[in-house]
């Protein structure tokens, strides 16, 4: 497949050079043959070389640096004539954010308006979102160029979106790379704050466990030898438990359970898995429910990158056992984006009132 990538910055930016390296670096674990970005810093330029692109490209990736961000999104929808409309789920979580009524209304507005067809890519704080378009094997990828925001949509959701549109062995490679990533983010935050994780060795982290690496084990301790709690049937508190009681037994900051996958009566069926984040405060759990035709094998290796996530941003993990609006949120986009080709948008027919709009402004 044919990819183009392009970015947008107005100024000078350490953190948006990182963040293209991040991206780049990605998009060749899937398309080796990719030559890096074009680089803009006019939006209508941008643009127009967008519009040819899109002549010839399967896929077209869009970095903007966050000054820019909202302002970008907006022309390119009008330039699209793409409908756009705000977005539930970004909107619920931003509303319930404390600061929420802070905001500046043309501000939130603009941070919850997508076109209606994207597919969310999101950040960990919902601000400045990723979103994707499809339409007959053709893609169009909107994201924020510095690093952090990238990489939160790299590693949550961009690595799953290219693996839908490759060949099963590029993409188990690929996916195995966004694991490496996972674990290197997750130590450098874990190490860097003085935070150590006891870590359950049963067969749900097994997975997690054949990448860590010797150096790893400074932040990571694998406990074998964790024992089961003998009056517990419940799996939602049989993995609080045990969680709590690895992080107890190993005397570390935080202590995690993944469950064995299991058929949920209460979800249609469906095979299950819990995560359970253990604190000094509670402990946190996060249900993970199966595609169809996911395999139990398949759905341990996605709880392994949720666990990861989970650890990059430990700081959220909260004195609560249920998981917020927003990280509902988050679960809800970590597993739809594996279901991701079902938007309805014909980008290349858009190219020549894409043309005109921008001759017209």
């Amino acid at each position: 497949m044919d990819i183009k990538l392009f970015s947008l910055c107005n100024q000078d930016s350490q953190e948006a050079e990182k963040g293209k390296e991040f991206i780049l670096k990605c998009v060749k674990d899937f398309f080796p043959e990719c030559n890096g970005f074009a680089e803009f810093t006019s939006q209508k330029r941008m643009l127009v070389a967008i519009s040819q692109s899109l002549l010839a490209a399967d896929i077209v990736l869009v970095a903007v640096q966050s000054a820019m961000y909202n302002a970008t999104k907006r022309m390119l929808c009008a330039a699209l004539d793409t409908k756009t409309a705000e977005n539930g789920e970004v909107s619920a979580v931003l509303s319930s954010r404390p600061d929420a009524k802070k905001m500046k209304q043309n501000f939130f507005k603009a941070s919850v308006t997508f076109p209606e067809a994207a597919t969310i890519l999101p950040t960990s704080d919902y601000l400045n979102c990723g979103f994707a378009l499809t339409s007959g094997g053709q893609h169009i990828i909107y994201m924020p160029v510095e690093d952090i925001k990238a990489q939160q949509i790299i590693l949550g959701s961009l690595y799953d979106y290219f693996a839908e549109l490759s060949e099963p062995c590029a993409a188990s490679h690929a996916l195995k790379n966004r694991h490496r990533a996972l674990i290197e983010c997750a130590v450098n935050k874990l190490s860097a704050d003085s935070v150590r994780v006891a870590l359950a060795g049963n067969d749900g982290a097994e997975y997690l466990i054949s990448f860590l690496k010797k150096n790893d084990k400074s932040v990571f301790t694998v406990d074998m030898d964790y024992e089961l709690p003998d009056d517990v049937t419940d799996i939602k508190k049989l993995a609080i438990q045990i969680a709590r009681n690895v992080r107890e037994k190993n005397r570390t900051e935080l202590g995690v359970y993944i469950s064995n996958p299991f058929v949920s009566e209460d979800d249609a069926n469906m095979l299950c898995a819990y995560i359970a984040v253990a604190n000094a405060e509670g402990t946190k759990t996060y249900k993970l429910i199966s595609e169809p035709g996911e395999t139990p094998k398949e759905l341990l290796r996605t709880c392994a990158d949720k666990l990861l996530l989970i650890l990059c941003d430990y700081e959220r993990i909260a004195s609560f056992v249920e998981e917020s609006e927003e990280e509902k949120a988050a679960d809800k986009s970590f597993k739809d984006i594996l279901g991701i080709a079902a938007s309805v948008i014909v980008l290349a027919a858009s190219i020549a009132g894409f043309i005109t709009a921008l001759i017209l402004r």
